[in-house]
């Protein structure tokens, strides 16, 4: 279990570990090269005049010192003001929360298929660990993980929608929308691919953590006290060994849930699903500060989140767990 004084440390370590967030991600963005009122003005015409880059930069406050910019800043960020995107002139916080929504049309259902998939396949190996199917299964997935996600979403999209025409090249919807409107057979028709593919990448993830769990506790005296009363070993496997093997997937499912949002980048940069992902790319091409501020604001949010849910979650599940101490 874990006591109240404990979690209120832990809350107050998160305040200062976002806190800490905050002002990396600031400086190392201001720190870049590069800015989007440049690129912007030069896309314009090649021969801008200084008074006009200097207006723009007053405009956006950018002509301040940097420490100021950074007091401003987090003053902004304590009253809940993320600012305004340079590019879209719309405020950062609403731009995220409506593609964190199109996001998480991917994310739930490949979240969850990918978790049991996963979790499935590596208690199985892991049980049956040393034999051939269990090193086939694990080569298989080394192969897997050793090649980067992009090029797993690029031959998806060459072989079956660019050749076996199974599915679109990419969107959300047809182009019949603007005559029919959005319609929800037709966006889950453009999702089924993106599900699918980052399925395959959640499943081998989970596949590794999952099959050393089984393999660790495989050697337990409950598990030869179970095979001692004649308990078949699906049975074991199912309903004793697989409790106890779960718990670190406690842990490593809270971090993916967190961490998935900013690592599908890829999948809706190659599919042009207008998600957070998308998103990311197209501020980081235009330089847009407030939005990759916003950004990755929400992904130190939800980093630090997962990290406070799964020291719960664990004390919660295994009663060993104490944490902290009241007295």
């Amino acid at each position: 279990m874990i006591s109240g004084n404990y979690l209120l440390r832990r809350i107050c370590y998160s305040g200062a570990s976002f806190f800490v967030c905050m002002t990396i991600t600031f400086f190392l963005l201001h720190l870049m090269p590069g800015d989007y009122i440049t690129n912007y003005l030069l896309s314009l015409s090649n021969q801008i005049p200084q008074a006009a880059v200097d207006q723009f930069r007053h405009q956006f406050g950018l002509d301040l010192p940097l420490t100021q910019q950074y007091a401003l800043y987090i003053v902004n960020i304590l009253h809940g003001q993320w600012g305004y995107s340079y590019a879209y002139g719309q405020p950062v916080f609403s731009m995220i929360t409506e593609k964190l929504g199109w996001s998480l049309i991917l994310l739930v259902p490949a979240t969850i298929l990918g978790i049991l998939i996963g979790t499935i396949i590596g208690a199985w190996s892991g049980w049956r660990s040393g034999g051939k199917q269990d090193l086939a299964i694990f080569n298989v997935m080394i192969v897997i993980r050793a090649i980067p996600e992009f090029w797993w979403a690029i031959m998806a999209v060459m072989v079956f929608a660019f050749y076996l025409r199974w599915f679109p090249l990419g969107g959300y919807t047809s182009i019949s929308v603007l005559s029919t409107g959005l319609s929800i057979p037709d966006l889950l028709y453009h999702a089924i691919l993106p599900i699918a593919l980052m399925t395959f990448f959640i499943a081998t993830g989970n596949y590794y953590v999952m099959r050393n769990s089984m393999i660790a506790v495989i050697g337990e005296d409950y598990i030869t006290t179970a095979r001692a009363k004649g308990l078949d070993e699906r049975n074991i496997l199912w309903r004793h060994a697989l409790k106890n093997a779960l718990l670190p997937m406690v842990t490593i499912t809270t971090f993916q849930c967190a961490a998935i949002i900013m690592g599908n980048v890829f999948v809706e940069t190659v599919f042009s699903w207008p998600g957070i992902g998308f998103l990311t790319t197209e501020a980081l091409t235009n330089r847009d500060l407030p939005l990759l501020e916003g950004i990755f604001l929400l992904d130190s949010l939800m980093t630090i989140g997962a990290m406070l849910v799964a020291d719960i979650l664990s004390s919660m599940i295994d009663p060993r767990i104490r944490m902290g101490n009241d007295e």
